[in-house]
């Protein structure tokens, strides 16, 4: 893969990229390093890919591995104090973003992968390496529980 190929390939997914980072991280420096980490890391391990046409997935799995790492690393830094809080975005997106930030991260990726990326649930199954019942059975807990968050932002 040539650095023209493999540049025009990583542009064109950078905001899938950012929205599956966000789907495992909370703060938006977060999700860039992670964006930033899993570019250099797949650059630095091209020619292990074998088929180029699997790109994009090969691309989301070092992203995942990558936002895993920096969730394991929070999980050992001490909470600062006194952080200002981000402005909150307008109504509809903030509640959908509140109701997908306490979803299980596990269920919170599938729904974004599945909803938002496009993948279906066999490209699911391969990317996360689980079966397709448990992609499906996700998918329908996913449901549920926005659905119950949301109602009870409505009432």
């Amino acid at each position: 893969m040539t650095r023209d190929d493999f540049e025009g390939r990583v542009l064109d997914a950078r905001e899938k990229m950012y929205r599956v980072a966000r789907s495992y991280l909370q703060g938006e420096q977060d999700c860039l390093d992670a964006v930033s980490e899993a570019v250099l890391r797949a650059w630095q391990k091209r020619s292990s890919l074998r088929r180029e046409e699997f790109f994009d997935t090969w691309l989301m799995r070092i992203l995942m591995r990558e936002c895993v790492n920096i969730q394991r690393r929070q999980r050992r830094m001490v909470p600062v104090e006194n952080v200002p809080e981000r402005p909150a975005p307008d109504g509809n997106v903030a509640a959908l973003r509140d109701a997908l930030d306490a979803l299980s991260p596990k269920l919170r990726t599938v729904t974004v992968l599945h909803y938002m990326e496009g993948y279906d649930v066999s490209e699911l199954s391969r990317l996360l390496r689980v079966p397709k019942g448990t992609v499906t059975s996700r998918l329908h807990m996913a449901r549920g529980r926005l659905r119950e968050l949301l109602k009870e932002d409505i009432e």
